[in-house]
């Protein structure tokens, strides 16, 4: 009968301290959770697969506006295969979640012209090369887009563009881009539709691992 009580006794104890364990990991969590709400949104990664050969040894940014988080997606995917930093170019007025007012906002603001306010700036002058994401709002590129492409002067670093779409695929941004900033060298850039970045790694892989710089 000890033996079983202290078997019992035993059991509990263990299970005790694995739950104090579980809890800490969650603490953990929620406490790196609140440090990048408040912190430099830039996130790096180290770990890369194998990818684009001519962009090895470049100070890599990745800026992106995401507002259904597709083009965070493919933005993960680009910093996935060569590394770099992403910065999330997030407006200090967020975007309405309802589908029918962000498209009448996006509207009045493409045709107008507005630049929104971002909650937080990046220094690009390291970096070498800048990807910049954006979803196609009207044929163009979001306005927080063009908000950071005027902020910035960019000349002499490379410039690779990619969207997420409905079906309008690019839509001339490059171009766009280079009237923004003429002296950049504007890449090649890539489009894959609204929600299936993480469905197109190996294409996405394809289009970076192709790019001559």
């Amino acid at each position: 009968m000890k033996c079983k009580r202290y078997l019992l006794k035993g059991v509990g104890l263990l299970s005790m301290a694995l739950m104090l364990v579980g809890c800490g990991s969650v603490v953990k969590e929620n406490a790196a959770g609140v440090n990048q709400a408040t912190q430099s949104r830039v996130e790096t990664k180290n770990t890369v697969q194998e990818g684009a050969t001519d962009l090895k040894n470049k100070k890599i940014l990745i800026a992106y506006f995401s507002h259904t988080n597709h083009t965070r997606e493919f933005a993960e995917e680009i910093q996935k295969n060569v590394g770099g930093n992403l910065f999330a170019l997030e407006p200090a007025d967020t975007y309405p979640i309802s589908h029918d007012a962000v498209v009448a906002q996006a509207k009045n603001e493409v045709n107008s012209g507005y630049m929104p306010k971002l909650k937080q700036d990046v220094d690009t002058s390291p970096y070498d090369v800048i990807f910049i994401g954006t979803p196609i709002w009207w044929y163009t590129f979001a306005p927080p887009v063009r908000t950071f492409l005027t902020s910035h002067d960019l000349s002499e670093k490379v410039i690779i563009p990619f969207s997420t779409h409905q079906g309008s695929g690019l839509s001339g941004i490059d171009g766009k881009i280079s009237e923004l900033q003429p002296k950049a060298k504007i890449m090649k850039g890539h489009a894959v539709w609204d929600n299936q970045a993480k469905s197109k790694s190996a294409e996405i892989k394809e289009w970076l691992t192709g790019l001559k710089l």
